[in-house]
């Protein structure tokens, strides 16, 4: 993600990913935004550990193989970057963390976007208690560029 770009940037929540691998609700508005990235759009990335997230989700659910082909489809998707957690991205998740009790794995992906100056694509109310991000599920997300668009 490249600030320099002047493309709107967005970070991709786990939910909004498995919300489009499962068809369910709002798996539209998904399929919309991965197709802008996909035409170059905008610029969009994912957290490392949304790739643990959707690994344990299906193992969990006793399905091992699309645990695999899952993050496989996430990891080699060249049009989503995939950003590392770093030193730098550790101390603001702590931050995030410490300040507004959410779960680690949020203020991971909310620290993320804080420091690519992204906002954050999901709803969990989580993502709400930080004013520091600007986040919006991706029904509100996909309305806002159409109205835009206009």
């Amino acid at each position: 993600m490249n600030a320099a770009s002047g493309k709107l940037r967005i970070v991709l929540d786990t939910k909004p990913l498995i919300k489009l691998f499962a068809a369910e609700e709002g798996w539209e508005a998904v399929r919309e935004i991965l197709s802008k990235v996909e035409a170059g759009d905008m610029e969009a990335a994912i957290s490392v550990v949304t790739l643990t997230e959707v690994y344990y989700k299906y193992l969990r659910d006793g399905r091992g193989d699309l645990a695999k082909a899952r993050t496989d489809q996430l990891r080699y998707a060249l049009y989503l970057e995939k950003i590392p957690m770093d030193e730098e991205v550790a101390v603001k998740a702590g931050d995030f963390k410490g300040k507004y009790g959410v779960p680690i794995a949020d203020a991971i992906v909310a620290a993320t976007a804080y420091l690519k100056g992204a906002e954050v694509i999901g709803d969990d109310p989580d993502f709400a208690r930080m004013p520091e991000i600007k986040a919006s599920s991706e029904g509100k997300f996909i309305a806002r560029l159409r109205g835009r668009s206009r």
